[in-house]
């Protein structure tokens, strides 16, 4: 039985597995790809077990956000997200690469096909940033998904991945982009014209 179920289990999560090796985006793929893009604070955060059309079940984590600002997508004044993994009582989904939240966290997500793949961000981590305060400057900045200061567009690109120098690279917040420079940044972008309505004029 446990033999049998742990074979059902991984054939279940193998296209999850594959998809957790990911090419980090540039940053206008990053935003061309969101279906939204919102600067919230998280609310909630719950884990359920959902059912499987199969009949199965499967635990799946609920991130509730007060959107503060839509940069991109339909107003809300609240989004919930939808997260294959999570901790229900002494059992545990742990997906790799697939970022985690806590009530009262603040940051800027990008949004893509929520409720339809295991991960609703663009390129799972990749499009999780959080809101800092540095309390030496006394300004708050933005955040890669694995703590590491934003300090240029350019820097979404590159893996989110340990370090030996990330203690010390999260330390210098003194370059990191604001939430407003970031949000000002993010907004050129979608309104920047694609190259195919630049070909049709």
């Amino acid at each position: 039985m446990h033999l049998r179920f742990a074979a059902l289990f991984l054939l279940v999560l193998a296209p999850f597995a594959r998809a957790t090796s990911v090419v980090p985006p540039d940053f206008p793929a990053l935003v061309a790809e969101a279906d939204a893009i919102y600067r919230g604070r998280v609310t909630t955060v719950e884990a359920r077990r959902v059912e499987r059309p199969d009949g199965g079940s499967v635990i799946k984590t609920f991130v509730t956000l007060a959107v503060q600002r839509t940069l991109k997508g339909t107003e809300q004044k609240d989004v919930t997200l939808e997260f294959l993994g999570g901790v229900i009582g002494d059992e545990t989904l742990e997906v790799s690469g697939v970022p985690k939240f806590t009530v009262g966290q603040q940051g800027i997500v990008f949004v893509q096909q929520n409720g339809r793949q295991f991960c609703p961000l663009v390129r799972l981590a990749h499009g999780s940033y959080r809101i800092a305060h540095d309390a030496s400057a006394q300004k708050d900045y933005v955040q890669r998904d694995n703590g590491l200061p934003l300090n240029d567009v350019d820097e979404v690109e590159l893996p989110i991945s340990e370090t030996p120098l990330a203690s010390a690279l999260r330390a210098d917040a003194s370059r990191a982009l604001s939430p407003a420079d970031f949000e000002a940044k993010i907004v050129t972008e979608i309104r920047r014209p694609s190259p195919s309505r630049v070909l049709l004029r």
